[in-house]
């Protein structure tokens, strides 16, 4: 059996490959992950390969927090 990391690089070769049958397949092995995680992932990844300015950086983190607040509103 293949680990949930192994699975999600497959995933993502047959994806790249153009193969959405059989990377369909692995999807449906693959473990959902928590909101936090999913949330912390999303929080790690880098926004973009361009500069951000300090005033874009401020105004995507205020997005951002709005977002979370609303995402908690609905959850709650």
């Amino acid at each position: 059996m293949k680990t949930q990391d192994e699975l999600r690089a497959e995933y993502d070769r047959l994806f790249e490959a153009e193969e959405y049958e059989a990377a369909g397949k692995i999807l449906d092995l693959i473990e959902p992950i928590s909101r936090e995680v999913w949330l912390k992932i999303l929080r790690d990844a880098p926004l973009d390969d361009e500069p951000v300015s300090p005033a874009q950086r401020k105004r995507l983190d205020e997005a951002h927090a709005a977002l979370e607040r609303v995402a908690s509103q609905r959850v709650s």
